[in-house]
């Protein structure tokens, strides 16, 4: 998954219960902050600086929206069966 000009790329994923996603920051000069917060799933992955990358394994169902806590607008929604 690319971080990159404040948008994810793609906006949405459709994965397997099981399986790991690696989040790369690929601006030169922004970080950036992932998290997802939801009843049954929580994920922080804490500020990424620049060319930093931050492993993600799904561990339940559903669907869940991966944020970033400095640019708000950035949103990826994960589709896990």
């Amino acid at each position: 998954m690319l971080q990159k000009g404040r948008h994810y790329d793609p906006t949405d994923l459709f994965l397997h219960r099981g399986d790991t996603i690696t989040l790369v920051n690929g601006d030169d000069n922004a970080v950036h902050h992932a998290f997802i917060e939801a009843d049954r799933f929580a994920f922080d992955a804490g500020d990424q600086e620049p060319g930093k990358q931050v492993t993600l394994t799904l561990k339940e169902p559903g669907d869940f929206i991966i944020q970033c806590g400095i640019h708000p607008m950035m949103k990826l929604t994960l589709h896990i069966q």
